[in-house]
């Protein structure tokens, strides 16, 4: 039988499977190989009301806002950053287990935060902006209409920060 989605298929785990290793202040942790469902529950909840901010200040601006505008919005919202720094500390707890209070002891930078959590998006290939998008763009629900472009093409890399192999141009045969 064929299958339009395989779940079982080739995942992540065969690349890493003991995890994703990390270095840190010498030590290594080790992350889970696929990002778990679960681990997004901080970040998301209600609580936090993320959601409710950007859309605070897309629907103050008209969706034109700048720094000015997402200040304003945060300034409003004065527990927020102690609730985002939180949820950052639970979504961490989540991924770690038994790691997260070795890890905390290192007692990790904001921008060991962000570049944390900046290289481990790039390996779980994840962005919060496209992660609970439906449908591609040049998708139509439409029965009349096509596509205008194909979701992917073949010239895409496998992995990011690669290029697709082409010939020099001192190659050529003329």
């Amino acid at each position: 039988m064929s299958y339009v989605i395989d779940l079982d298929a080739e995942r992540r785990e065969v690349q890493y499977p003991d995890g994703i290793p990390v270095k840190f202040n010498g030590d290594q942790y080790i992350f889970p190989a696929e990002l778990p469902a679960d681990a997004l529950d901080p970040i998301l909840s209600e609580d936090l009301d993320l959601v409710g901010l950007l859309g605070e200040v897309i629907d103050s601006t008209d969706g034109d806002a700048g720094v000015a505008e997402v200040i304003a919005a945060l300034f409003r919202r004065p527990s927020l950053p102690r609730k985002f720094l939180a949820a950052i500390r639970a979504t961490y707890a989540i991924l770690l287990g038994e790691q997260h209070t070795q890890f905390l002891e290192k007692r990790p930078s904001i921008g060991d935060y962000v570049r944390l959590t900046t290289g481990l998006t790039r390996v779980y290939g994840v962005e919060l902006g496209k992660l609970f998008r439906l449908g591609a763009s040049s998708e139509s629900d439409s029965p009349t209409s096509s596509p205008t472009s194909p979701d992917s093409t073949g010239s895409t890399p496998a992995e990011s920060g690669s290029v697709p192999a082409s010939p020099d141009s001192s190659e050529s045969d003329g």
